[in-house]
């Protein structure tokens, strides 16, 4: 079957061939095996052939021709397609698992419904393509792609598959699970992935402008550096993604939730954030966590004679609506708070000690004798938040003289907004502060040795 490849699609003869028997598909695969693996044969060309439902697990069909072949409902488990010619082929229903696809051409393909779980589909071309005979009509087997034109992976399952620099552009991936799948550099403009799964998903890089994910589940997902100019995101779930530096331009988020989420270096001036989410209410933690914090504000209102002190450490706290709390003396040690707001919180004494605080909204908490030794804070707005020295207190509530100094040492807060900000008495010796606003900040009898503090501190 010859092709004249124009613009996405490829026109066959006016006749396809005909079909081969089960017997002629074993030889042309036996010769096939050969030939892929150096020792003679010849390269398989199976195009618009009909091998729906075939067992051929582990079968190697690196680099042959199966244009427009219908693969529907086959058993095709670790099979090898590496540079395959796979335009518009049909595999609906298919066991993929494991398979790869590197460098194949599949625009065009059809995948709805496959199973594709490892499958490794890195640089695979799977743009939109249309297979069309003679008299222009669609050419293929088994209801191929040249239908819709589209890669169609509607409802695949690509959990864990490796779709780095995939060109996807106009795919439907509409409901597919793409969970922890790596998609760093793909190509995705225009891509249809409402409903999609994109939890943990790597999207580094990626261009998905206008792509619609409305109605997507990005949990967790990385999508540092994308581009998502002009894409749908309407009623996505996108807590905890981290989105630093990405390209939103026009990008709608209406509806969706964004509850720590790292936006450090984004731009939100254009896009459309009607109804976003970005912290979610203490109500919907784990119980146990709710427990520990009702304890603590009961320690801390009674002066200790009722509830404990929480010990959160290490607790995944991000995107958390903290304002207005009182949680003084409690321990928060190497949590993630990336995205937590604290607004106007009393945290006298709380221990943060390597805690990640990226982007949190701290403006007016009171930090006083806080431990916040090694913590993250790049991007934090610290605005109007105190971090002064406390006095150490006898068991009698009478003063000692003696004060405990709030304690950034080592800390990074790289961009963060410490207008106004408190630290008179604090300790900040190695403390990075570079590329923070720190207008107005009283750093009077502050132990800076060492620390980062910019031209607007000196």
């Amino acid at each position: 079957m010859s092709r004249d490849n124009v613009g996405g699609q490829s026109r066959a003869a006016e006749t396809t061939g005909p079909r081969k028997s089960p017997a002629e598909i074993r030889f042309v695969l036996l010769r096939h095996e050969l030939f892929a693996t150096r020792r003679g044969g010849a390269r398989a060309d199976l195009s618009t052939q009909d091998l729906s439902g075939v067992s051929l697990p582990g079968v190697n069909l690196a680099g042959a021709k199966l244009t427009g072949t219908g693969f529907s409902n086959a058993n095709l488990r670790g099979a090898v397609f590496d540079k395959a010619d796979l335009f518009t082929a049909n595999f609906s229903g298919a066991d993929l698992t494991g398979a790869s696809f590197v460098d194949a051409d599949m625009r065009g393909i059809v995948l709805r419904g496959a199973k594709m779980q490892q499958a490794k589909l890195r640089n695979a071309d799977m743009r939109s393509g249309r297979l069309l005979g003679a008299s222009g009509t669609a050419a293929g087997a088994g209801g191929g792609g040249g239908m819709t034109g589209r890669a169609d992976l509607a409802g695949a399952d690509l959990t864990g598959a490796d779709l780095e620099r995939a060109q996807l552009g106009e795919a439907v991936l509409t409901h597919a699970n793409l969970t922890g799948a790596r998609l760093d550099g793909a190509d995705l403009t225009r891509a249809k992935l409402a409903g999609a799964q994109l939890r943990g998903t790597q999207l580094n890089r990626s261009v998905a402008a206008r792509a619609d994910m409305s109605g997507a589940d990005a949990t967790g997902a990385a999508m540092v550096g994308a581009d998502l100019s002009g894409a749908a995101m309407i009623d996505a779930r996108m807590a905890n993604v981290d989105m630093r530096s990405a390209k939103v331009t026009g990008a709608n988020f209406e509806g969706s939730d964004l509850s720590g989420a790292d936006l450090a270096g984004v731009d939100l001036t254009s896009a459309l954030m009607s109804g976003v989410r970005t912290t979610k209410p203490i109500d919907q933690l784990p119980s146990a966590i709710r427990e520990a914090i009702e304890g603590h504000r009961a320690w801390a209102a009674s002066q200790g004679r009722r509830g404990a002190q929480a010990n959160l450490a290490g607790k995944d706290l991000r995107g958390v609506d903290f304002a207005g709390i009182d949680l003084s003396g409690a321990n928060l040690s190497s949590c993630d708070l990336a995205g937590a707001n604290f607004s106007g919180a009393k945290l006298v004494m709380a221990n943060f000690d390597r805690a990640v605080l990226r982007n949190a909204h701290l403006i007016g908490a009171n930090l006083d004798g806080a431990i916040l030794t090694m913590a993250d804070m790049t991007g934090a707005d610290l605005s109007g938040a105190r971090m002064k020295s406390v006095e150490i207190k006898r068991a009698d509530g009478s003063g000692t003289g003696r004060l405990w100094p709030a304690n950034l040492s080592g800390a990074i807060a790289s961009r963060a907004r410490c207008a106004g900000t408190d630290f008179r008495g604090a300790n900040m010796r190695k403390a990075d502060f570079s590329g923070a606003l720190l207008a107005g900040a009283m750093l009077d009898d502050a132990d800076t040795e060492g620390a980062l503090l910019g031209d607007a501190a000196r």
